[in-house]
């Protein structure tokens, strides 16, 4: 599993190791219940991991705890019509404030009722009756096809060469499927059937979904905006690492911080308080600010490289003292806000 570290004050965790021990154990218990539902158990041998690994830390993807706290996203288990329009329309930042369908099955209040009207009302999903949605039924490949052409139409390109699958037949979803394979969005289950039949799992789901998130190319954010968001991030937290004013971070963190690393901060936050509740201290100098280059960009996601950063750090707690020069050079993953602001989901760096 790929580490999940912030360049800065996070690559500090490893030294507090020298004070750890004086950190009262439920301190540590609730800063790990921050970080639970991004470390699922049963996802990091999977072949979908990447996928759903960016979906769980843009908050796209929820998983089930068991009886121990124990996250599972059960990706090959199927995924209901309720569960993939609800992904989808939060993915994709649909919205609407028209009425939609009105649909028997669909009871005002449900977690999926919103969605579903969202949905409905864009033209994105239609019923499996002219009076019922069917939301826990269990989704088949052909369906997701359809609505990820329906939701995606405006923003990808659908002109590839379109896959001959000799099980489609001439129905409802055929239309859909070709366009969908046409932009790589949809492959078969071998080289010539796709199986529209078969009930589509939460791994299949999202690996469609995140594959049309990644081709949208209707609306993209100017590059340099994206660069200047990270360069901003970094320097605002930096300087208030190097001032002390940790109570000032949190603030930062919600300005350009979202998902897992949000999350991920403000479990480090906790710890470096605690920290300095023991009397230790934290030093850090800049010796080179990073530089940005983004490397991916769409729509809705956005990838940058942070290089060439590199800064020096001294931790102490009174009688034992670490100190290091470290490279901050990683991975920053962004996505689009429901306000049309960007902010970074994920920082990964290498080790």
């Amino acid at each position: 599993m790929r580490p999940k570290l912030n360049r800065m004050i996070f690559l500090l965790l490893l030294p507090f190791l020298l004070v750890a021990a004086s950190f009262p154990a439920s301190v540590h218990a609730e800063e790990s219940a921050l970080l639970d539902k991004y470390y699922p158990s049963d996802i990091e041998d999977h072949w979908a991991y990447d996928a759903l690994d960016n979906f769980v830390n843009a908050n796209w993807l929820s998983g089930y705890a068991d009886a121990d706290g124990t996250i599972y996203i059960k990706p090959n288990h199927n995924i209901t019509r309720a569960e993939f329009v609800t992904i989808l329309v939060n993915a994709a930042g649909l919205t609407s404030s028209q009425k939609g369908k009105t649909f028997t099955d669909v009871k005002a209040g449900k977690w999926y009722a919103d969605p579903i009207r969202i949905a409905s009302s864009l033209g994105v999903v239609g019923g499996i009756s002219p009076t019922e949605f069917g939301p826990d039924r269990p989704i088949t490949r052909g369906e997701i096809a359809v609505m990820v052409v329906n939701a995606f139409s405006s923003s990808v390109k659908f002109d590839g060469q379109p896959k001959n699958f000799t099980d489609v037949p001439q129905y409802y979803a055929k239309t859909a499927i070709q366009k969908a394979s046409q932009a790589g969005i949809v492959t078969g289950m071998t080289e010539t059937e796709f199986k529209p039949f078969s009930r589509a799992t939460r791994a299949q789901a999202v690996v469609m979904l995140e594959r049309s998130l990644k081709l949208q190319q209707g609306n993209l954010p100017a590059a340099q905006d994206l660069i200047d968001l990270a360069a901003k991030a970094d320097k605002e937290e930096t300087q208030l690492m190097i001032n002390k004013k940790y109570d000032d971070l949190e603030r930062i963190f919600l300005k350009y911080y979202t998902g897992y690393q949000f999350a991920y901060n403000m479990s480090s936050l906790a710890e470096i308080n605690q920290m300095a509740a023991v009397g230790g201290t934290i030093d850090i100098e800049v010796v080179k600010a990073p530089t940005f280059v983004v490397t991916e960009r769409s729509d809705r996601l956005a990838v940058l490289d942070s290089v060439y950063g590199e800064i020096k750090m001294k931790i102490s707690n009174g009688e034992n003292t670490y100190e290091d020069t470290i490279k901050t050079d990683g991975q920053y993953m962004l996505k689009k806000m429901a306000d049309n602001s960007w902010k970074i989901y994920a920082i990964l760096t290498g080790e």
